[in-house]
Order: structure tokens, then sequence, then C-alpha cells
């Protein structure tokens, strides 16, 4: 009698190794999604609008009132301070709110992030919904800590706003995708096993 031996490595209907699935995380799909999903805010908030355009306007908008949510909560500590669109004076230091004072740039990755990221639809609305929010909350009390080292500390002002509050505010993106993304790693693990006991 014949015995025909056969290697442990089992193969797929057409013929090439099954080994073990790819974690959708791995190779270039999800830095593709991402950056699909990245591209197009960043061109639409970093587009140079003409001053005259509606996006131009929209924007400024935007700028002025962020400067009077930051404005307001300077103001429970300096109650001179006064805000004029996107500027906000105080007694000894002012400081105008522009585009890369938003932390939109860390809000778009963050967000494209999670949003590409292999979770249901519901957790990854509500996780882009919530790590946004909490950022533009960190980034606000940025801006009130800048505003203090501008009027009381101003030899640190410039490290801080151009060094440590950068690093400060990634620091915190990263903390908050990985918040956002715990749950999942459970989930992805059992879709990965399930996946290899059907492909054997």
């Amino acid at each position: 009698m014949a015995v025909r031996k056969t290697s442990g490595r089992q193969k797929s209907p057409i013929g090439l190794p099954s080994g073990r699935p790819r974690s959708p995380l791995l190779g270039f799909r999800y830095p593709l999604i991402v950056a699909a999903i990245a591209a197009p805010l960043f061109v639409v908030y970093c587009y140079p609008y003409a001053e005259n355009s509606a996006m131009a306007a929209g924007i400024q908008t935007y700028l002025s009132t962020y400067a009077k949510i930051v404005g307001t909560v300077i103001s429970a500590l300096d109650p001179y301070v006064v805000v004029s669109g996107s500027r906000i004076d105080g007694r000894f230091f002012s400081m105008r709110i522009v585009q890369t004072c938003d932390a939109m740039e860390v809000n778009i990755l963050l967000a494209a992030a999670l949003a590409g990221f292999p979770m249901p639809l519901g957790r990854r609305a509500a996780s882009v919904l919530v790590s946004v929010l909490s950022l533009t909350l960190v980034n606000v009390i940025r801006l009130c800590v800048l505003y203090w080292l501008g009027s009381n500390a101003p030899a640190w002002f410039n490290r801080t706003h151009e060094t440590l509050a950068p690093l400060f505010l990634v620091a915190c993106a990263l903390a908050l995708f990985l918040i956002a993304t715990l749950r999942a790693g459970p989930r992805l693990r059992k879709n990965s096993a399930s996946a290899r006991a059907t492909s054997c």
C-alpha cells in the first residue's frame, strides 16, 4: 500500500500556501486608507483661497470663534482680555489665532487614523468625535498656557510654542488613538484566528 506523504503546511484551493492571515493594519491597505481620508481634508483646509472667497471667509469665522473660546477661558484669570476677530489682546501680551494655532493638522491625522481603523462603524464614528473634541480641548488649554507664558514668562514662550507644545499635542493624539483602538485589538485577533481556522 502506497503511503502519500504530505507536508504539514496546508494549501489554499488555488494551490498556494495558506499562511497566517495578514492583519488589516499590516501592508499598504491601512496607510492608503488613512492617506485617502487625510489628503482631501488637508487640501480643503490648507489651500490658499483668495481673500474675498467664501472659503476664506468661513475659515476666518472659524478662527474668530476659536479665539473667542480661548479668550473666554483666559478671561477667567485675566479680566482685561479683549478678543477682536482672531486676535486676543491682554495688558501685557497679545496673540492672533491663525491656521497653525488650531492643531487642525494633528486633528486631521487623528481623525483619518481612527476613521480608517478596522472596527465597527458606530464605534469608529464615536471614536473620531470624542478624540477630536478631546484634542481640541487640549489645544485650547495649550493656547491658554502660551498666553500665560507670553504675559508672565516670555523667555519660555518661543521654546514652548515651537518645540514643547507641538510634541505634547502629538503625544496626546497618539494616546487618544491608542485609547480609542484598545478594545479593537482582541476583536482583530479573534477575526484573524477565525480566518485562519477557515483556511485550514
